[in-house]
């Protein structure tokens, strides 16, 4: 059965553009769009999509970083990809706390969004390697800070194993290429994101990596 997509964008060219690239896999199929939130999540209600791509910057009574951290509250939620043209901090930040398992930049639609889509169902996260190799350089404060002394202590118990794979995660590997890095099965790579969830509390993949990331463990090299 194709994986049924709700596209969320209010500018209407991107909007074609992006119902384009998904319905050029036959795996996929477009089961609605919308270009606000309160009609997203109307749709979402109905249709009953297995992945939601959201457009972050929307207009109306709120954007889509409100829009996800809604539908994550809705009874078995879809998997919500966020998409936006904007590589800036502030909104993958936003999109990923709020519980979007994956990011992507308009940008990088054409190439990666379908492999995206198939992941997010599969319930492997996804990112845009220039998002999250940006984001993560971009915690540039000292050890102290108190944001990272939290997420060091979120990630304290975690193995070698796990930070490993969250790491990988992090820098836009998906999870049958980390298989094949780590030399080991698919399956072990989920009950490895699976555990390190658990004990840090991150709701997905992608926000443990954000996690792991903003912990800045490779400051310790240079401090």
């Amino acid at each position: 059965m194709a994986i049924q997509v709700l596209i969320v964008d209010d500018e209407t060219l991107t909007l074609r553009s992006l119902v384009a690239i998904v319905e050029s896999d036959p795996e996929l199929t477009v089961a609605g769009t919308a270009n606000n939130a309160i009609d997203a999540l109307q749709q979402i209600r109905d249709i009953r999509p297995d992945v939601v791509i959201m457009d972050l910057y929307l207009p109306g009574e709120f954007d889509g970083v409100e829009a996800i951290r809604r539908i994550r509250n809705l009874f078995d939620p879809p998997k919500v990809i966020a998409v936006t043209s904007f590589d800036l901090e502030s909104y993958t930040r936003g999109a990923l706390e709020a519980g979007a398992v994956g990011f992507i930049l308009k940008n990088d639609a054409e190439a990666l969004l379908n492999s995206a889509i198939q992941a997010a169902a599969a319930g492997d996260p996804i990112v845009s390697p220039q998002t999250t190799s940006r984001l993560i350089r971009s915690f540039l404060k000292p050890t102290t800070a108190p944001e990272i002394v939290q997420a060091r202590d979120r990630i304290a118990s975690l193995s070698e194993r796990e930070l490993q794979v969250a790491h990988l995660i992090g820098h836009g590997k998906a999870y049958k290429h980390i298989a094949v890095e780590l030399n080991i099965a698919p399956d072990t790579v989920k009950s490895t994101v699976t555990r390190a969830m658990q004990k840090t509390g991150a709701d997905n993949g992608a926000q443990l990596a954000y996690l792991v990331g903003q912990a800045r463990l490779d400051m310790d090299e240079t401090d």
